[in-house]
């Protein structure tokens, strides 16, 4: 794999640097597309993009630090804080940045009185293509990887990054089958249901089949993270969504139907 895309001397260019703002630029591009195919205000949008992206990476970061505490100091100390801002070491969690991002986009259409389920149909997708990419450096980069394996298709790194020395299930590879498998099945469905017609529910039908399908590959994961009752913290975020957005699904659908 290739965890250093460019070194010398203290200049370091990490792999999965280059491909998160690949992510970021592509995402931001498709969801200005498809925020005027949605008609909003795509001046909010724009003219807010900092806040958001400010607060997608503060998030991310703090996140990923409360969940991976073994890597840090022990404690409240000012060693502490130098970790937590050490962005550097490639520390970010997705979804506290999603998390941070919907925050702050929530606030934000609620300040100017729009339609947020229409904003996250038209973002819905985007954000699913940008995680794609990022897997990809993800994968290059040794970050977020799987467990042992001996299936053929398993991959050995050679970094300090990953703490096996033995073939690795590629769980950013099976990430990226996951995501594109829900695209095309979304692409498929739109064409014959009324289903997707309805504002929020394109983002209530990603965000389920995704946190589903992220579940399941965590039992395939080999990094450290926090375990709550044996189970991985992150599982347990992947659930909730689950929960909450088919339990949406659900219920607007029962509400819509006919008496």
């Amino acid at each position: 794999m290739i965890p250093t895309l460019f070194e010398k001397g203290p200049i370091s260019i990490q792999t999965l640097w280059i491909f998160v703002v690949i992510a970021m630029l592509v995402a931001s591009f498709i969801a200005v597309k498809r925020l005027k195919r949605h008609r909003v205000n795509l001046t909010l949008f724009i003219e807010h993009s900092g806040s958001f992206l400010l607060s997608a990476l503060i998030f991310s970061r703090l996140v990923y630090f409360f969940m991976n505490p073994f890597m840090y100091s022990q404690g409240f100390k000012l060693q502490t804080l130098i970790n937590l801002v050490s962005f550097w070491d490639q520390g970010f969690s997705f979804f506290g940045a999603l998390l941070g991002f919907t925050l702050m986009l929530g606030y934000r259409l609620r300040k100017e009185k729009e339609d947020i389920w229409k904003w996250l149909d038209a973002l819905a997708v985007p954000l699913l293509i940008g995680m794609g990419i990022g897997y990809v450096g993800a994968f290059l980069g040794g970050v977020a990887y799987g467990s042992p394996s001996s299936l053929p298709w398993a991959i050995k790194y050679e970094t300090i990054t990953v703490k096996y020395t033995v073939p690795i299930h590629p769980i950013q590879i099976y990430t990226i089958i996951l995501i594109c498998a829900i695209l095309i099945l979304k692409t498929k469905l739109k064409r014959k249901k009324e289903f997707f017609q309805k504002n929020g529910n394109t983002a209530l039908f990603i965000t389920s089949l995704t946190s589903f399908g992220l579940f399941l590959l965590e039992f395939l994961r080999g990094d450290d993270t926090l375990l709550i009752l044996g189970i991985r913290s992150s599982q347990i975020i992947y659930v909730i969504l689950f929960l909450l957005s088919t339990g949406l699904i659900i219920y607007r659908q029962k509400k819509h139907e006919p008496v």
